[in-house]
């Protein structure tokens, strides 16, 4: 068989290298290297991402307005997550997550269910009621706006794992919230097993923010350290 083959001049080469290394696959391949997070953007934040910070904001005064029969932290706690909005959403699994077996508790943590406890709590002051009648009526952002979540169950002992696509350059947020059966750690891991966030305890609410610094897939592992807990995922 008969072969023939070109030789390259030195510039010619030097030309082909050049071309290679500008080529957007090859900048793209090489940019994906190492940790998937701007440490020096760690500050910034987005109207979304701050609307996943509120809605932890919100649960923990709910905590608080139960625990100290405080009526008006939970007006307070309602209007927060009214604000914030949100969508429902299905969230990848990865691995061998797999949800637990629903609790079939109901979700103490809505806007509604807060007032509705904030009302029996009022001891008929007019002003607590109406306060909550004027939470009630206000619009939220519903599923046009507002962080993405998803309820389910994991089980105990067990971790939770999800696949989640965020933009580079922009803002990025996780949170989750529980039913306070036990203690969930959170942790966020870039596609190349570097860890770019973790938050340990001590209760089940927490929320990672992060800067990535291109648009790639993330791993999100929630860790039970108890029993099943019923929990809302919660992404901007």
């Amino acid at each position: 068989m008969n072969r023939t083959f070109t030789r390259c001049s030195p510039l010619g080469a030097l030309a082909l290298a050049a071309a290679l290394a500008a080529s957007p696959a090859l900048a793209e391949t090489k940019a994906n290297k190492g940790s998937n997070v701007d440490v020096a953007k760690a500050g910034v934040s987005s109207p979304a991402t701050q609307a996943v910070e509120a809605i932890r904001t919100a649960d923990a005064l709910a905590r608080y307005g139960d625990a100290k029969k405080d009526a008006l932290a939970l007006i307070t706690a309602a209007k927060l997550k009214k604000e914030a909005g949100g969508q429902t959403a299905k969230f990848e699994r990865v691995g061998k997550s797999a949800a637990g077996e629903a609790k079939n508790k109901p979700d103490t943590m809505t806007p509604e269910a807060m007032l509705e406890r904030a009302k029996a709590l009022a001891g008929g002051r007019a002003d607590l009621l109406a306060l909550a009648d004027d939470v009630a009526k206000s619009s939220s952002r519903g599923a046009a706006g507002g962080p993405k979540s998803g309820r389910t169950v994991v089980r105990g002992g067990a971790t939770d794992q999800f696949r989640i696509v965020f933009e580079g350059g922009e803002p990025a947020a996780v949170g989750i919230s529980g039913d306070g059966d036990s203690r969930l750690d959170l942790y966020v891991y870039d596609e190349n097993g570097n860890q770019v966030c973790g938050m340990i305890g001590p209760g089940d609410d927490a929320v990672c923010r992060f800067h990535p610094r291109w648009t790639g897939a993330f791993t999100i592992r929630v860790v039970n350290r108890g029993i099943a807990n019923e929990y809302r995922l919660r992404t901007n």
